[in-house]
């Protein structure tokens, strides 16, 4: 992720930034006043009589900022684990970041306040800093995905990654203005679904009942007709082919993960494969 890349050292090499020390050249400059003598070029200065510097390809950090949806809709339904599925989740990708040098940084939004000073968590003691962190978090409150998302995108002074892990279950026009801002930041955007499988096919659950919103508290009498079934499922194909319309408009990436499909596979091969995560 270049456009990700901090002004902090690490492992990551991102060309097209050249620094004055590093390991790899990428570049050489004329040398001027104040220059590091060490990395003069003899070579060019006995073939060309110019005094040229070596610079080597930049070596940076990248900041992952895990953005986790921690309101009620993703504690519902209970059965499908949404919440616990997200939180593997996270624990995976946040795994993967640190063991390649860089830092992540956890905040859930939703019904926990916005922790403004978020420490960067590194190698080895973050990993367990971000277990304890979801061990202590529960999904309850209401979220406005989208506002959450633009908050949080002014309270960051360097750009990062945002990896955003949520149901999505929100208007894409509603979202699309969070998503803008991050942008905007110079963060790189992933954008992670979680679906239940009851979500998805909630016609095995009930064929009667009185739906509530666990954020509004509004009801809603339902009936579960094949035809009414079969909108369902036309509008819930819609919303997720909306999603993925939205972050290739704003610059995104976009990948859906079902609650009851493994979190190893999503990320060994869904994530490989749309670019998110590289095999050694």
């Amino acid at each position: 992720m270049r456009r990700a890349a901090g002004e902090r050292l690490g492992d990551r090499r991102v060309p097209g930034q050249p620094q004055p020390t590093g390991i790899e050249i990428e570049s050489y400059d004329r040398y001027t006043p104040g220059d590091d003598l060490r990395h003069l070029d003899w070579s060019a200065l006995a073939r060309l009589d110019t005094l040229l510097v070596r610079r080597f390809t930049a070596e940076r950090e990248v900041v992952f900022h895990v953005l986790l949806d921690a309101s009620a809709s993703m504690g519902v339904p209970v059965q499908d684990r949404k919440f616990a599925v997200a939180c593997e989740l996270v624990m995976a990708l946040a795994y993967v970041a640190l063991e390649a040098g860089d830092a992540v940084v956890l905040a859930p939004l939703g019904g926990h306040p916005a922790r403004r000073g978020a420490r960067a968590l590194r190698r080895a003691p973050g990993v367990r800093a971000v277990a304890e962190h979801l061990a202590a978090t529960t999904p309850r409150g209401a979220l406005d995905l989208g506002q959450a998302l633009a908050g949080y995108a002014r309270r960051q002074r360097r750009p990062g990654a945002a990896i955003v892990v949520s149901d999505l279950l929100f208007e894409p026009a509603g979202l699309e203005p969070g998503i803008a801002a991050l942008r905007a930041r110079g963060f790189d955007v992933l954008l992670l679904q979680v679906l239940g499988a009851h979500e998805r096919d909630p016609g095995g659950e009930f064929a009667h009942a009185t739906l509530r919103d666990v954020e509004s508290g509004a009801t809603h009498p339902v009936t579960l007709t094949p035809a009414l079934l079969a909108r369902y499922r036309e509008l819930l194909d819609s919303h997720v082919a909306s999603l993925a319309a939205l972050a290739a408009r704003v610059g995104a990436t976009y990948a859906r993960l079902d609650s009851d499909a493994p979190v190893r596979t999503f990320v060994t091969e869904t994530l490989v494969r749309v670019g998110v995560v590289r095999r050694r």
